[in-house]
């Protein structure tokens, strides 16, 4: 079994619809790009998330940990909002390398 994990920063319109993605291999890079988009003037929103990805056959998936309030929550959700697992301590300790919390 093989998990992946990316960090992307979503682009979203006035709807609530993505209308772009950033990946990047690092919270650093995620959050430089998080500052720098959207451009000023423009009605889009931008946000981070880990996204976790799982080749398990049986129970593969894709599911996502959003950044809210400078903090990862405990565990990733799938589409339906069910949590999937916990998000590895790591990520949290390289938001607060990063964030210096």
């Amino acid at each position: 079994m093989t998990v992946y994990y990316e960090w992307d920063v979503e682009e979203i319109d006035e709807n609530d619809d993505i209308q772009d993605h950033y990946h990047c291999d690092s919270y650093a890079s995620a959050k430089a790009i998080n500052e720098a988009v959207p451009a000023e003037g423009t009605s889009m929103t931008s946000c981070i998330v880990l996204v976790r990805d799982d080749d398990n056959t049986r129970t593969g998936c894709r599911s996502w940990a959003y950044l809210e309030d400078g903090k990862l929550p405990e565990y990733f959700e799938d589409a339906h909002g069910v949590e999937i697992a916990k998000v590895p301590k790591r990520f949290h300790a390289e938001i607060a390398k990063h964030d210096g919390g």
